[in-house]
């Protein structure tokens, strides 16, 4: 268990990705906290799992776009354990429109718990992993930030804007030992995909590669790579986990 007693903190993590993450960093030993912004049954579901696995979690209501709120939730964490090791930027939500549509409430909803939340708990994290001499940040970004979907355009924008932040929080931070990397999905067998109607999810897998979609163990599966001490010579890049999507 190479992450017994590390400390980590995960955003959006009750449901699909975020909740995926959790799991298998509490496989590992790791003690987990988390942010979310609205599922309380969905939170309790995953503390009593934590507790079935004999595992240690903490999980605050609230928004990351509230920097207050991001920073209470950082220093009571490191408060509690002294620590923290691994920063995972997961929370995130969609309003998709084409750009000529776009009205600015669609863009500020977007950009503010994308973007700027990514941000705001990527400062507060670096405070306190800079004087441990040590640590990791990991972002959630999307194909839709590498091809620039269209349809997506506040997504595909605020995620666009993450992969850069993570390259000038790499270069600013790796002296100091702190990895800052990318991981970004394609499809995913979430709740959320189920929301997508059947003739753009067939014309998706159409164009990838691998002919199906992906699971939210195999991003957790690649944070913890990216986490851990194998990936101690990577940071700054964009891990594309999407099958092989095409377009």
């Amino acid at each position: 268990m190479i992450f017994r007693d590390h400390v980590v903190l995960i955003t959006g993590i009750t449901r699909g990705i975020g909740r995926a993450i959790a799991l298998r960093f509490m496989a590992e030993g790791a003690i987990v906290a988390g942010m979310y912004m609205q599922d309380d049954e969905a939170a309790q579901q995953l503390k009593h799992i934590a507790e079935d696995m004999g595992s240690h979690i903490r999980l605050y209501k609230g928004s990351v776009s509230d920097p207050t709120f991001v920073a209470e939730v950082m220093k009571e964490v490191t408060g509690l354990y002294g620590r923290l090791d691994v920063l995972v930027n997961n929370a995130g939500r969609t309003n998709d429109q084409m750009a000529l549509f776009m009205d600015e409430q669609q863009w500020a909803d977007v950009l503010d718990t994308n973007f700027l939340g990514t941000c705001y708990c990527s400062q507060e994290a670096v405070s306190y992993m800079l004087p441990q001499g040590k640590g990791a940040i990991i972002n959630m970004v999307s194909v839709s930030g590498v091809y620039g979907r269209e349809a997506q355009t506040n997504y595909a924008t605020s995620k666009g804007a993450i992969m850069g932040l993570t390259k000038l929080y790499a270069r600013l931070y790796a002296p100091h030992n702190i990895q800052v990397s990318a991981i970004a999905p394609g499809m995913i067998e979430t709740d959320m995909a189920q929301g997508i109607p059947a003739e753009k999810m067939a014309d998706f897998i159409k164009h990838t590669a691998s002919g199906r979609l992906g699971t939210a163990e195999e991003i957790a599966d690649a944070v913890i790579f990216l986490a851990g001490p194998l990936a101690s010579y990577h940071t700054g890049q964009t891990l594309k986990m999407d099958g092989g999507f095409l377009r």
